[in-house]
This record gives structure tokens, C-alpha cells and sequence, in this order.
């Protein structure tokens, strides 16, 4: 696991917490920071707070960087896990979700990407919306939005070996929709899981809001073939038909338990019953 830092360490503290303490499986987390002011008095008390222990190691590394996407890139090599993933850090994971998502890898071997779900909550910790995942087609992705987020993507380390499928270090916001565009066209085996593996804090700064990310996407649509840009409203039909159909927009009860900025010492905070649909009201289309 693979965090990119800079000038977070509030949100950081919860995503690391969050894989601290997942159970039944090993894990490395790597924290890649780009010289966040007084970083390795937090690294220290990190270390006080989560120390490593037998299946948990963490590494915390500041220097400088050429933005996310070499930060991630630096992290995944630094790491050795047989399965690689990144969490931002306004990013956590849910209780459990390492050692589902193992399973699921163990279960289908052929399988190289797995995508599951994940739920967006605002800065105080209540549910926004609950996204599941659809599989991907390339059409829409060239003309719209990544509809499934990295924070709920995984993938096996042998993708960077075979298909060098390491991020462009010349995207600095939709590096991740063009990694997934570049595994779509390379024919890689992906599989999406209906389980909620993670969770997104929707605090109005994200990546993907920013005028980088449009003017990347901007890119992604002038490359794409002719006949996919003079679609771009049938590719989002399909999008939501097949999103429908797999039952993402439908109303859920949802019970979630997730660690809050400034509140490290209370552990998880339990929420819900809530009421959850697919619908993402600050970014309709998702």
C-alpha cells in the first residue's frame, strides 16, 4: 500500500491508522511525502502510535518528488508486496477490506485488477453516497470521469514486471484514469467485487475537482478515435444503464466504522444505519 503526501498529516494520521489495523493478512504501507513542514516529528509519532509488529511494517519516506504519480511510483518500488494498491490521504480503508480482498486474489488467480466499492463521507464522517463498481469500458473513460477510484483498486505487483503498468508521471491529477485506459487497451483481466473496501472524504480540495484534472481530461477526450468523441452522451447512457442494472443506484442501509481527523485516540467511530444511493450529488454522472 502506497500513500502519496504532501501537507495532509491530519487526514494521513486516519489513513494510516486504517491499515494499521486491518487483521488477517501482512502488509507494507509506504508513505511517500514531498517535504511536508516537521513531517518526521509526525513519522515519529506514528511510529509511537503504530509501531511495526509480525505482518505490518511501514516505511516513511520525505523527499522531493515530480508530483503524485512519482510519489506513488517511488512507494511501489520501494515496497514488495505480491498485491499493490494507493490511498491518498483523505483515503481509508474499512475494517477487514485487506483480508477480502486477498481472498478475492487467492480465489482467481487470473485476475490481475480487482475493483470493489467504496463509500464518500464528508469531513465529520457521514455518508455522502456508496459507490460500487462497474467494469470499465474504454469509450467512457476517454470522455467522461473514472468511475470506479483507485482508493478501491488492486493489482498484482507481476503488472509492473510484464506490462511496466507504473503511472505517468506526466499526468498530475487523472494519472490514475489513464493507467486503467492503458490496462483496458492492453486486454488485462479485471474483476469487480460489490464489497465496500474503502472510504473517500469528499473535503471540496479533491484531485479530481482541480483545473489540472479537467485540462487532463481534456487530453484523455482529443486522443480518443473520432467515433468514440461524438458519442460521449451514449457512452454515459450505457455508463448508468450498466451501473442500474448491477444495482448501484438503489437505496442501501449501510452501518460503516471509519477513524475521524483529530480523534486518532478513540479509535473507529461506528455510524449508520444510514440510508445510501449510488447518486453523487456534488458530481452527478458518477
Amino acid at each position: 500500500m502506497v500513500t502519496p503526501s504532501l501537507n495532509q498529516t491530519g487526514l494521513l494520521a486516519c489513513c494510516i491508522a486504517s491499515v494499521a489495523d486491518q487483521q488477517e493478512v501482512e502488509v507494507e504501507h509506504v508513505i511517500q511525502d514531498a517535504c511536508t513542514p516537521g513531517f518526521q516529528e509526525f513519522a515519529n509519532r506514528m511510529a509511537r502510535k503504530w509501531p511495526d509488529r509480525q505482518g505490518y511494517r511501514r516505511i516513511m519516506i520525505s523527499e522531493p518528488d515530480r508530483g503524485m504519480y512519482d510519489a506513488i511510483n517511488r512507494g511501489l518500488r520501494r515496497g514488495n508486496g505480491e498485491i499493490c494498491a494507493y490511498l491518498n490521504c483523505d483515503e481509508q480503508l474499512l475494517p477487514g477490506a485487506l483480508a477480502k480482498v486477498t481472498t478475492l486474489f487467492r480465489r482467481c488467480p487470473e485476475v490481475e485488477i480487482l475493483q470493489g466499492g467504496f463509500l464518500v463521507v464528508d469531513r465529520d464522517g457521514r455518508l455522502v453516497t456508496a459507490q460500487r463498481p462497474v467494469k470499465l469500458f474504454a469509450p467512457h473513460l476517454m470522455t467522461s470521469h473514472l468511475a470506479n477510484f483507485s482508493c478501491a483498486t488492486f493489482f498484482r505487483r507481476r503488472l509492473l514486471e510484464s506490462s511496466s503498468a507504473w503511472f505517468s508521471e506526466e499526468f498530475r491529477a487523472c494519472g490514475d484514469a489513464l493507467w486503467n485506459l492503458q490496462r483496458i487497451q492492453e486486454g488485462v483481466k479485471s474483476k469487480t467485487s460489490p464489497e465496500y473496501f474503502s472510504v473517500f472524504t469528499e473535503t471540496g480540495t479533491n484531485q479530481g475537482l482541480t483545473p489540472a484534472s479537467l485540462k487532463e481530461r481534456r487530453i484523455l477526450w482529443a486522443n480518443a478515435p473520432l467515433w468514440v468523441r461524438r458519442g460521449p452522451v451514449l457512452w454515459q447512457a450505457v455508463h448508468r444503464w450498466r451501473k442500474l442494472w448491477a444495482g448501484g443506484y438503489f437505496p442501501q442501509r449501510i452501518r460503516y466504522e471509519i477513524w475521524r481527523e483529530g480523534q486518532a485516540e478513540k479509535g473507529r467511530k461506528k455510524f449508520g444505519p444510514s440510508w445510501a444511493t449510488g447518486i453523487w450529488k456534488s458530481r452527478l454522472g458518477l
